[in-house]
């Protein structure tokens, strides 16, 4: 038995925060089916092919910061993408010791007419909110996630590429 206690009559605001939560990952959830079903892509390509093509040739850790996730989730992305024929990898222009992602031509057909991506209105909606509620709300997510055991190490593969 664990050191938990279950807690049957629990403060209205336990179960307001619980629905947010349920809303979350339920919006998540169909936007990641919608795109899956129109496109036979995850959500998380989606966000990737759309940081592409608004500024095209993107290295994997600009990429990674453009979408507010992980290098190594990132590219995990890529390499499915990658395996589609829907980006290519090339060394820049630029900078030959550096090595850029760029949407094929079938990756900008599949793109043509997407909605916007869940994922850009909540990294904006943070973006907008003032510093001080966003460093609130990071730290008691963090709190929370501890707490209830959810986290596994800092970084977090991006929503819907970690089955399978």
């Amino acid at each position: 038995m664990n050191n938990k206690t279950s807690v049957v009559d629990h403060r209205p605001e336990v179960g307001e925060v619980m629905d947010y939560i349920r809303h979350i990952f339920k919006a998540l959830r169909v936007a990641s089916s919608q795109f899956e079903k129109d496109l036979g892509l995850s959500a998380a390509q989606v966000f990737v092919m759309k940081k592409l093509k608004d500024e095209p040739g993107l290295s994997i850790n600009e990429l990674a910061n453009r979408t507010v996730t992980h290098q190594s989730s990132v590219s995990v992305v890529v390499k499915k993408l990658e395996e589609q024929k829907i980006v290519i990898r090339s060394t820049s222009k630029e900078d030959s010791r550096k090595v850029v992602v760029a949407l094929t031509p079938e990756g900008e057909q599949r793109l043509a007419n997407i909605p916007r991506a869940l994922q850009e209105d909540m990294i904006e909606t943070l973006q907008n909110m003032h510093p001080e509620k966003t460093a609130m709300l990071a730290q008691l997510m963090k709190e929370f996630v501890q707490g209830a055991g959810i986290v596994e190490g800092i970084s977090a593969p991006m929503f819907d590429e970690d089955k399978g």
